[in-house]
C-alpha cells in the first residue's frame, strides 16, 4: 500500500475508474483547441507552431502531475459536426496516416509520466459553428435557426449512423492506446439537445417522455460498451443545471445520469449552455463563487455508484481536497487552471501550495462569444484568444508569446540586472531575471512590493489577483534578489549603479483629463487605498471602462448607489467575452445604473454634468470618482540614462492590463543574455 500524501492526502491517493487505476484525483479537463498538434492552421490570429505548442500544452500537464489528461474536442464526424475550419478532418478507419501516428505519440507521452489518457468527442448538433462550409448542422429537430440556417433533423437512420461514428472514433483513441474516451453530454451539445424539451421537439421514440429524450444518450452508451468492452473507460460530461430559462436542472441531470450509469464508468459534472456561457456558469468568472458544481455534484453522487468528478472555478488544492474528504466528490477536473500552472499537481503534492499559481478567471485564455449584451459596437463574433494572464511561460495554443524559453540561449554570463518598479511586470521579471542566474537589483519607490495591484487587498472580487500578487512578493523574497523599497530610482542611480541591463517597469499614473472642475472628484486609486472610507452614499463614476465599472461593482458590495458615466455607447467598449458580461450584469443585478453617450463637461463638489445625445444633464452625488483610465508613466529619462540594453515593459509602455506586464517582464529576462 503505498504511502499516504501527507499534505493533501484524498487528492493524492489513487482511485479505481472502471477497471482503471488513476493515481490520483486531479482530472486535466479537455481544453479547447488541444486537438491542434494534429493540424498546421493559424487560429484567431494566433502565431506560432500551433501543433508543437498544443503538444507541449498536453505534455505540461502530464509533466505536472495530473492523474488523467483529456483531450478535447474532437467531432466524431467532420461534415456537419466541425465547429472550426482548422479541425482535423480524420479519418477514423486509418491506422498509417499522419494523425494516428501523432495521437498514438501522444498517448505514448502522456502515459510515460504514469498519467492516464482520455480522449473527448464533442458532437455539436445545431450549434455547430457557421465556418463557411455551406455544411448545415443536424439536431433533434427540422426548423429554422435564428441566423436563416436551416437543420435538419436527425431521422432514425441517421441516428444509427451517427452512433457507429462514435464507435469508429472510439476504437481509433483505443488503437492509438488512449485508455477511454469523453462523451459530451452537457452545455448543450447534441446530447443535451435531445434531452431538452426546449431543443427536441420530436414525437417518435427520441422524443415526448423523459425516458424518451434520453434515448439517444443510452442508445450511444450502450452501443459504445458494447463495442468497446468493459477495459475501456467511457466518462461522460453533464451539466448539473444548464443555468438558462426552459433549460435542464439538477433534476434532470440525476434523472439522467441513473439512465446513463449502467454503461458508464464515470460522470464529469459541471454546468451551465454555450449559447450563454458566461450567465450560465459554463465558465466562472470573479463575480462567481469557487467550486460553483460542487454542490450538484454531490448531489448526483448520492444518487449514483460510479465515480463523480466535478469541474468548474476550482484553483486550489484546499478546495479540492475538502469536496474529496467530505465525501461530496471523487475526482477535481480542472480547466483553465491547469494553463495558469501545468504544475498545480506536483506543487500540491510536494508541500508547495504556496508556490502555485491560481487561475485568476480573467477570461484572456477563452473570453468566450463578443458578450450577452446586445451592442452596437462589437464587430466580431468571437474575440481573438490570448494568453494565460499569471503565466508567462503558458503553452496554451494561443499563445502570443514571441519567445519559446526552449528556443532562447542561456545568458554568456551573470548580468548586473536593474529593475525599476516593483509592480507584477517588475517582480516577474526579477524573478525570471534571477532564476536565470542574473544578479538583480530590484527598486521600488513606495514601501512594498505590489504596484497598482495593491489595491486588491480592499476587494474581495480580487481575491485571486491579490493571492496572485503575494505569490509573486513571496517569489522575490524567495530568491537573491536585491529588493531596493523607498528609492525613488534618478538617471543619477542609474549611472552610479552602472548596470549591465535594464528593465524598466515604472507603471502608468492616473489619467486626468481637463474637465472644469476634475478636482473635485478623487481617484478610484486613492479610494481603494483609503479602504473606501468617505466615501458618501450616493457615488457617481466617471468612466465606464473596465475600471470604472470594477470600482463601481466594489461601492455597489459597500452599499452604495452607483452611477456611472461613460463618453462612449457601452459600458466596458475595449473589453468583449464572458468577462464583460459577468461584469455587466453584476451591476444591473444589484441596481448600478448608467448614463452611456454621455461627455463629462464639469465636476462639482456634489454634481456632474454631461452633454448626452446633444443635451446637457446634471447628476448629483456625495462623491465623484474619477476612472476615467490611466496613462503611461514617463520613462525617457531613465532610459535616456542607460548605457546598457533596456526595455520597457507594462503600463509605462500604454497602460494595459496584468497579463501585458507579466508576459512583457518575462520576456525581458528571457532577453537578457
Amino acid at each position: 500500500m503505498s504511502e499516504r500524501n501527507p499534505y493533501f492526502p484524498n487528492l493524492f491517493s489513487p482511485i479505481k475508474v472502471g477497471t482503471k487505476t488513476i493515481k490520483n484525483r486531479i482530472e486535466a479537463a479537455p481544453a479547447l483547441f488541444a486537438f491542434l498538434h494534429l493540424v498546421e492552421a493559424p487560429a484567431f490570429g494566433y502565431y506560432g507552431p500551433g501543433p508543437e505548442r498544443a503538444f507541449r500544452m498536453l505534455e505540461a500537464k502530464a509533466a505536472g502531475g495530473a492523474g488523467s489528461i483529456v483531450l478535447g474536442e474532437l467531432s466524431p464526424n467532420h461534415t456537419y459536426c466541425k465547429r472550426f475550419p482548422f479541425e482535423p478532418d480524420i479519418d477514423y478507419k486509418s491506422r498509417d496516416d499522419e494523425y494516428f501516428n501523432i495521437i498514438k505519440k501522444t498517448a505514448e507521452m502522456i502515459k510515460s509520466y504514469g498519467s492516464l489518457p482520455l480522449g473527448e468527442l464533442l458532437s455539436t448538433g445545431e450549434i455547430k459553428t457557421a465556418i463557411g462550409d455551406g455544411i448545415n448542422p443536424k439536431g433533434p429537430d427540422s426548423k429554422d435557426l435564428e441566423d436563416g440556417t436551416h437543420q435538419d433533423a436527425f431521422t432514425k437512420e441517421e441516428i444509427k449512423e451517427h452512433i457507429n461514428e462514435h464507435i469508429e472514433a472510439c476504437k481509433w483513441f483505443r488503437d492509438a492506446g488512449w485508455e477511454g474516451i469523453v462523451i459530451h453530454c452537457g452545455h448543450g451539445w447534441l446530447p443535451a439537445q435531445f434531452l431538452s424539451p426546449m431543443f427536441n421537439h420530436r414525437t417518435d421514440e427520441y422524443g415526448g417522455s423523459f425516458e424518451n429524450r434520453a434515448r439517444f444518450t443510452t442508445e450511444l452508451l450502450s452501443a459504445l460498451r458494447a463495442a468497446m468492452g468493459p477495459d475501456f473507460l467511457i466518462e461522460i460530461r453533464v451539466s448539473g443545471d444548464e443555468h438558462i430559462k426552459g433549460g435542464l436542472n439538477l433534476d434532470d441531470a440525476i434523472k439522467y445520469c441513473k439512465l446513463c450509469e449502467p454503461y458508464i464508468d464515470m460522470i464529469h459534472v459541471s454546468c451551465g449552455h454555450y449559447l450563454s456561457s458566461s450567465r450560465s456558469l459554463e465558465f466562472t468568472t470573479a463575480y462567481a463563487r469557487h467550486g460553483e458544481n460542487i454542490d450538484n455534484a454531490a448531489a448526483i453522487k448520492k444518487n449514483v455508484s460510479v465515480p463523480v468528478c466535478v469541474v468548474g472555478g476550482i484553483n486550489s488544492p484546499e478546495m479540492a481536497e475538502e469536496a474529496i474528504a467530505s465525501g461530496k466528490v471523487d475526482m477535481i477536473s480542472m480547466g483553465r487552471q491547469f494553463f495558469a500552472d501545468p504544475a498545480f499537481p506536483n506543487k500540491a503534492a510536494e508541500g508547495r501550495a504556496d508556490e502555485i499559481r491560481r487561475c485568476l478567471r480573467c477570461g484572456r485564455c477563452y473570453p468566450g462569444p463578443a458578450g450577452e449584451h446586445e451592442t452596437e459596437i462589437w464587430t466580431i463574433k468571437y474575440p481573438p484568444l490570448d494568453s494565460c494572464t499569471i503565466n508567462p511561460d503558458t503553452v496554451w495554443p494561443a499563445s502570443h508569446h514571441k519567445v519559446l524559453p526552449e528556443l532562447m540561449p542561456k545568458p554568456k554570463a551573470s548580468r548586473k540586472v536593474l529593475i525599476v518598479g516593483g509592480g507584477c511586470g517588475g517582480m516577474q521579471a526579477a524573478i525570471t531575471a534571477s532564476d536565470r542566474g542574473h544578479n538583480v537589483i530590484l527598486m521600488e519607490k513606495s514601501d512594498k512590493l505590489g504596484g497598482i495591484i495593491n489595491f486588491t487587498d480592499h476587494t474581495d472580487h480580487k481575491i485571486d489577483i491579490r493571492n496572485f500578487k503575494d505569490l509573486l512578493v513571496r517569489e522575490v523574497n524567495k530568491r537573491n534578489i536585491d529588493v531596493r523599497l523607498n528609492t525613488q530610482v534618478t538617471p543619477e542611480i542609474i549611472k552610479d549603479l552602472a548596470p549591465e541591463a535594464v528593465i524598466l517597469a515604472v507603471g502608468s499614473d492616473d489619467l486626468i483629463l481637463p474637465i472644469k472642475g476634475i478636482e473635485n472628484a478623487v481617484t478610484a486609486m486613492e479610494v481603494y487605498s483609503n479602504d473606501f472610507k468617505n466615501l458618501g452614499d450616493n457615488v457617481i463614476v466617471l468612466g465606464g471602462g473596465l475600471v470604472g465599472c470594477e470600482a463601481a461593482c466594489d461601492y455597489i458590495d459597500h452599499g452604495k448607489k452607483v452611477t456611472i458615466v461613460e463618453m462612449k455607447g457601452a459600458l466596458m467598449p475595449d473589453i468583449t467575452g464572458l468577462y464583460r458580461t459577468a461584469v455587466h450584469d453584476f451591476i444591473d443585478k444589484k441596481g448600478g445604473k448608467y448614463e452611456v453617450n454621455a461627455k463629462v463637461i464639469e465636476v462639482g463638489k456634489d454634481f456632474v454634468k454631461a452633454e448626452q445625445n446633444g443635451s446637457e444633464i446634471t447628476l448629483k452625488a456625495d462623491t465623484i470618482v474619477n476612472a476615467m483610465g490611466r496613462i503611461a508613466h514617463n520613462a525617457d529619462k531613465l532610459k535616456d540614462a542607460c548605457n546598457c540594453p533596456v526595455w520597457l515593459i507594462g503600463d509605462c509602455v500604454k497602460a494595459r492590463q496584468i497579463g501585458d506586464a507579466v508576459r512583457e517582464g518575462w520576456t525581458a529576462a528571457m532577453e537578457i543574455v
